[in-house]
């Protein structure tokens, strides 16, 4: 009898391994969908740049940006360092689709990656909620791969990294 309750015991130890084993990989091979979001940034002004109309920002966890304004931008030119400002800008985003059997992805304190679900899909425009409530709206590079995803579905939201000081994004 002892002999037959360690088969099963081990039976029942390789079965988890197994489903460990299959779960680790579908989180490996995980779909992801690339697209744009309009994200709003806020900070201190570091400085101005009038001939390239580039103001590079301090953000509030102490990173720099710098972001090309337009040229409709009124008095840019007094603008001074110190000053607060907010704007929306342009970033890249990859949404990595988490499974319902998933394990629970961690978001990173930085907000570069927060989990959120999918509230519609309509022609590659996709909206998310965050587990705050709040909404972003991502435009997929591929309407195609975004018609996949279902309401509801659970997805990992990472933003780029903003670009590196002197090459900037357009702020609306």
């Amino acid at each position: 009898m002892k002999s037959k309750s360690r088969k099963a015991l081990w039976s029942f130890k390789a079965a988890l391994i197994a489903a460990a084993s299959s779960m680790i990989m579908a989180g490996a091979f995980a779909a992801t969908i690339d697209g744009t979001a309009s994200v709003r940034i806020a900070g201190r002004v570091q400085s101005v740049d009038m001939s390239k109309h580039l103001v590079t920002v301090v953000n509030a966890q102490g990173g720099t940006e710098a972001f090309q304004v337009g040229n409709d931008v009124p008095n840019l030119d007094k603008l001074k360092p110190g000053t607060n400002v907010y704007g929306t800008t342009q970033r890249a985003v990859r949404l990595t689709v988490l499974e319902a059997s998933s394990l629970a992805a961690v978001p990173s304190p930085n907000g570069n990656q927060v989990l959120a679900s999918v509230a519609r899909v309509d022609d590659g425009l996709m909206t998310l909620r965050d587990t705050q409530g709040a909404v972003l709206m991502v435009q997929a590079n591929s309407p195609a791969d975004a018609a996949t995803v279902i309401t509801g579905t659970r997805v990992l939201v990472n933003l780029a990294t903003p670009a590196p000081v002197g090459s900037g994004n357009a702020l609306k």
